[in-house]
Parts: structure tokens; C-alpha cells; sequence
């Protein structure tokens, strides 16, 4: 196993930002690893990339942004399939997630990445912040 990502300080920092405290700490880890990281050997890369938990973390912010429609919406959107669809996909758009995980939680400090992938853009730190969604919602089950 490579050298742990990051140091308790800063993990606690991270996770006080996030206002979770992972009780398995390298699915955060996971989450802040990009492939090129991995492809490229970098000595602090988790064996696994970000993007089966972004999956996961995608599929988690759509079902609570459908379940609170369902629940808080009016009645043409409760009872309606593609008016809680469509809500479920657009309330929350790429950007203003690329925008939270830039501004807010500061990912690029924390983002492991090869040397072949230094630049960030918006679809990465989306990607980034849904990982680590998904890494939430797997280690709270």
C-alpha cells in the first residue's frame, strides 16, 4: 500500500470543511485520486481512481434532490414522473458543483493527479466533488 495521501491534520481540516468525519478514511482517499495519478505510479495514488465513487456520489445527489422535489414540491411536480426527472437533472448543474469544490472546499490542495494532468477544469473538480458524495454515501450506508 502507497504512503497514506495526506496527513491526519489535514484530513481532519478536509473533513471539518466537508462536515463529515469518514470512519474509513481511503474512500476519501479514492475520491481524491485521478487516474492519471495511478497510471503514473505517484507514490500517494490509492489503488483505485475517483470515478466509480463519482458515479455512486452522481446517483446519490440525484435521489435526494428527487426525493426533497417529491417531498417539498408542488402538486404538477409530485405528480409528475418528467417534471421530477427534469428537476432531479438540473437543479444542480456541473459547474456550480466545479464552482462549490474550487471555492469552497479547495480541492486542487487535496487532489492527487499525475504530472501528465496538472491543469484543472470544471469536469474535474465535479467529478471530484460527486466522488467524494459517493465516498459519504458509502461510508455513512
Amino acid at each position: 500500500m502507497p504512503k497514506p495521501w495526506i496527513d491526519i491534520k489535514s484530513r481532519s481540516i478536509l473533513e471539518d470543511v466537508l462536515g463529515y468525519k469518514f470512519t474509513n478514511p481511503d474512500l476519501l482517499w479514492q475520491a481524491l485520486t485521478h487516474p492519471s495519478a495511478i497510471s503514473e505510479n505517484h507514490p500517494q495514488a490509492f489503488k483505485h481512481d475517483l470515478f466509480p465513487l463519482a458515479f455512486v456520489g452522481d446517483s446519490a445527489l440525484k435521489y435526494a434532490i428527487a426525493r426533497y422535489l417529491f417531498l417539498n414540491g408542488s402538486d404538477d411536480v409530485v405528480t409528475s414522473r418528467s417534471k421530477l426527472h427534469d428537476g432531479a437533472q438540473t437543479a444542480i448543474k456541473n459547474c456550480d458543483l466545479a464552482k462549490m469544490a474550487h471555492e469552497k472546499l479547495h480541492l486542487e490542495e487535496y487532489l492527487i493527479r499525475g504530472n501528465g494532468h496538472r491543469d484543472l477544469n470544471e469536469t474535474l473538480y465535479s467529478d471530484c466533488l460527486e466522488a467524494i458524495l459517493g465516498a459519504i454515501a458509502i461510508d455513512c450506508g
